[in-house]
């Protein structure tokens, strides 16, 4: 604490930007399918995708979700970037520096409200640039990430009221936690959390004032959809009756799920010791904003039978906010400590340097990006379904086509055609030496480490994790 102290916040500043910068210019990875096929394919290309299209008819995502990714796609068109992986990559860029930016803001806020020193301003900087969950989650096109930072925005200022009382802070708490609604519909329940901090102050006029102003910012978000899908807030009612019906079909996991999650991303087991009472006592009360939120987000989350650990990106900047107070707790006494903090340190950066550098989905974008690369490929044949899909909608003019095949099939292919080609994933190489043997070998698309290990752990729910390997009969 005492190196910290001495150290400009500036600095620390200037160090997350940096690390943020790498991971956004190293890693491209796609963390989720439904980032793609719920989100990507309906802005990317730019050049074909419009408003209208955003949405589909029987969708249940509202119609001011994709807003923002569809707004910088066709701005990066605008500014004559024609290459569909590169506005993805604008994307993703300019939605971060959003992200971030807001949440350092609502963390120097958070620091100042909160009286921190320069070095416990530090730390709590820190812990968010190196974290090993934060980099590569908070800057991906996701619902999830672009709604972090309203709703740690919307956390910190209710905890500016919690301790002050001034109404302005509550009422921006509300504004700032219905942005966040529009981003993701399921954070809403997080509204609460801002109509029961005034009761619990006794605050009577506050309640209502938070009240009738998030009622209104509630009728306002449904008017879209009233002109777009024909009724009232008809998003919000398609996600929440879909979850109840269809969510078991995606796994039914306990209720429990969520708090054994954020232990386990939290590393808990490290900030396991004794506390005095008074710290404890001091800690729930001082942050009981946080509490509730978090509170209300793993209830509702909960009620659904199936779960998802992407859906704790938004809440992972309020989490660390939660965690700060007892990593200080053990620095306090680092000599003491000095095996658990090296651990935590050395486990933590183990994750962040594989979960930041290493892309996700790196096999299916790479060979997308081949492929438009080599037009004169007209047909791909692929074998036992894999892979299933590649990221199409990175290639700017299409010119090829999947052809399920096996060995008969490929038998009668004419090698010498350069607009044959052939893909195996990497498991059945072995399996078909026979069919590739006298091929060349365009290109291998390969997977992290992470997802080498999904696969080998689990083959048949992870095939898109393999390596990929391009043959045909031609040099390229």
């Amino acid at each position: 604490m005492l190196n910290l102290q001495k150290i400009k916040t500036t600095y620390v500043l200037l160090l997350g930007l940096f690390v943020y910068a790498l991971v956004l210019i190293l890693n491209d990875g796609l963390m989720a399918l439904d980032e793609y096929w719920v989100g990507v394919i309906r802005y990317i290309p730019a050049q074909v995708s419009s408003v209208q299209g955003l949405i589909g008819i029987d969708d249940v995502k509202s119609p001011l979700q994709l807003l923002p990714m569809y707004w910088v796609a066709q701005l990066a068109l605008a500014f004559g970037v024609v290459d569909p992986y590169w506005q993805y990559r604008a994307v993703i860029s300019v939605l971060s520096v959003l992200n971030i930016s807001l949440i350092f803001y609502a963390f120097l806020k958070f620091a100042k409200v909160a009286r921190l020193e320069r070095g416990q301003t530090n730390l709590l900087l820190l812990m968010f640039i190196f974290y090993f969950a934060a980099p590569f989650t908070l800057t991906r096109p996701m619902f999830e990430s672009i709604a972090a930072p309203w709703l740690t925005l919307a956390a910190v200022w209710g905890y500016w009221y919690d301790r002050e009382g001034k109404l302005s802070t509550l009422l921006w708490s509300v504004f700032f936690v219905s942005v966040c609604f529009v981003l993701r519909q399921q954070l809403g329940i997080c509204a609460l959390a801002f109509v029961v901090l005034p009761l619990l102050k006794k605050r009577w006029n506050h309640f209502l004032a938070a009240g009738f102003l998030g009622l209104f910012f509630f009728i306002l978000a449904g008017i879209p959809d009233y002109f777009i899908r024909g009724s009232f807030h008809e998003s919000l009612i398609k996600i929440l009756t879909y979850n109840y019906e269809h969510g078991s079909e995606y796994g039914n996991q306990s209720v429990l799920f969520y708090p054994a999650v954020i232990f386990v991303i939290l590393l808990i087991p490290f900030f396991i010791k004794k506390y005095s009472k008074e710290f404890l006592k001091n800690w729930t009360r001082e942050y009981r904003i946080f509490l509730l939120v978090v509170g209300l987000f793993v209830f509702l989350h909960s009620l659904f039978p199936q779960k998802w650990e992407r859906f704790l990106i938004s809440i992972i900047p309020v989490l660390l906010i939660l965690l700060y107070p007892f990593l200080e707790q053990i620095l306090q006494k680092a000599t003491q400590h000095k095996t658990r903090l090296v651990s935590l340190l050395s486990l933590n950066m183990l994750l962040f340097f594989v979960a930041s550098f290493f892309p996700a989905q790196k096999n299916l974008i790479d060979m997308s990006r081949y492929l438009g690369q080599h037009p004169e490929i007209k047909q791909v044949h692929r074998l036992e379904g894999t892979p299933e899909w590649i990221t199409e909608a990175f290639i700017q003019d299409k010119q090829f086509e999947f052809v399920e095949s096996n060995p008969e099939l490929l038998a009668q292919v004419d090698w010498s055609d350069c607009g044959q080609a052939i893909v195996i994933g990497h498991p059945y190489v072995e399996r078909f030496q026979g069919l590739i043997q006298g091929l060349k070998l365009n290109g291998r698309f390969n997977v992290n480490v992470i997802e080498q290990l999904a696969f080998k752990m689990n083959p048949t729910r992870n095939l898109r994790r393999v390596e990929l390997l391009l043959y045909s009969g031609c040099e390229r």
